[in-house]
């Protein structure tokens, strides 16, 4: 019985030190200590986009993020959220599946039966025997272990999203990713403890959000990625809002050799900017 126990406690203390154990994220308070914005000033936050697949992975698998996940238990792990024809929800970055699977045309005209029978495909294009998780699939995956990010995209209701995060016990593992202030406000009315992330382009945005009182507290903008001055970022930390800059895409530094790079997200970080969005999460957090 001794060495049962023994082994029990061995388990459960490579379970915390790996950041894995279950509820870690069970209420407003673990969230809210997470996206402390003194803790992370002093370390950026990295949200790994899409997963943040290599090219010999998939993305927004269940593969990617807990590879992803395991190496680095504090990432976030960001997710697109789409809807099939028969309301499923399911995750794809693109509208149709032609590019990242060996089917072709829109999700919203598939079944969830047509859907599961897809195959992924990895970054350089290889066929795998991965198919295209369900939101569901990732919540039971997840158990409140790592903070998610949920792009929820156009044509897809955050609110019917969210009710099947409150059904897996998940409302303070994951943030919502809003594409207006009014959608925003919507989630809020509902989810007053629940993390938002919403667009904030220019000071009139800026603006908008200072008077916009039902939105005040757990606010994440998601700001340009070109570099904004010093006082753009303070403006924002002077409201309580961490400010979130992607580094993906054409011409951006996850596109760069990191020896070329790493001054970039360097001087991302002290210019001001708190959650680092980036296709390489691995790599940009060993800069810090």
């Amino acid at each position: 019985m001794e060495a049962k126990v023994f082994w029990i406690l061995i388990l459960l203390s490579a379970n915390n030190v790996l950041g894995q154990t279950p509820n870690r994220f069970s209420d407003s308070q673990t969230a809210d200590a997470f996206f402390d914005i003194n803790a992370v000033r002093k370390h950026p936050l990295i949200l790994a986009h899409r997963g943040g697949p290599g090219l010999s992975d998939t993305e927004n698998s269940i593969t990617t993020f807990d590879k992803t996940a395991r190496a680095l238990p504090n990432a976030i792990i960001e997710m697109d959220v789409r809807l099939t024809r028969d309301s499923s929800f399911v995750l794809l970055h693109d509208a149709t599946l032609d590019r990242e699977s060996d089917a072709t045309g829109p999700v919203a005209e598939k079944t969830l039966n047509e859907i599961k029978k897809v195959r992924l495909k990895t970054l350089s294009g290889e066929l795998t025997a991965q198919t295209i998780p369900t939101f569901t699939d990732v919540l039971i995956w997840n158990k409140n272990r790592y903070m998610l990010a949920l792009d929820v995209k156009p044509g897809t209701d955050p609110l019917r999203v969210m009710k099947d995060v409150e059904k897996h016990q998940a409302v303070h593992s994951v943030f919502i990713i809003c594409y207006s202030i009014a959608e925003a406000q919507r989630v809020r009315e509902q989810y007053p403890s629940l993390w938002l992330a919403v667009g904030v382009n220019t000071m009139a945005d800026l603006e908008r959000l200072e008077t916009s009182k039902p939105l005040s507290g757990r606010l994440i903008a998601l700001t340009p990625q070109k570099l904004q001055p010093v006082s753009f970022y303070e403006r924002l930390h002077k409201l309580g809002m961490l400010a979130s800059v992607g580094t993906y895409g054409v011409n951006q530094l996850d596109e760069k050799p990191m020896a070329d790079a790493k001054a970039g997200y360097q001087k991302l970080f002290s210019q001001g900017g708190d959650i680092i969005t980036t296709d390489r999460p691995v790599d940009v957090f060993a800069l810090f």
